[in-house]
């Protein structure tokens, strides 16, 4: 499972060092798996205290970033807590769900998708 800490990603200070950057995937690393791909959706989610998403895959890369609370994320069968900071990748076609362990304030994530036509 690939799960990515904005707490460890070291910083890049960029634009005459006016700003800070923590790259979750180095610039252009991801290029050649991302090519010919176009971005499905981004939006945010919520989960309420201890819902859960429903199992379910798609074929696209998906990603969410966890903005409050913590979760249990499941891929394939593989179970990893996340919290605030984190970036999940979702590969194409991989079962998914995602659950709420929050203490009774739910869960919210940035997500997006990016597709292969």
């Amino acid at each position: 499972m690939d799960v990515r800490r904005a707490s460890d990603m070291p910083v890049t200070v960029e634009h005459e060092g006016t700003c800070h950057s923590y790259f979750m995937f180095e610039k252009e690393s991801v290029r050649s798996q991302t090519m010919g791909t176009y971005l499905e959706f981004v939006g945010e989610f919520e989960l309420a205290a201890g819902q859960s998403l429903a199992p379910h895959q798609h074929n696209s890369d998906e990603f969410y970033y966890l903005l409050r609370g913590s979760a249990v994320m499941t891929i394939d069968g593989e179970d990893q807590a996340v919290n605030v900071g984190d970036l999940i990748h979702i590969p194409p076609n991989a079962l998914h769900s995602i659950t709420d362990t929050s203490a009774g304030e739910g869960m919210r994530a940035f997500a997006f998708a990016v597709m292969k036509p």
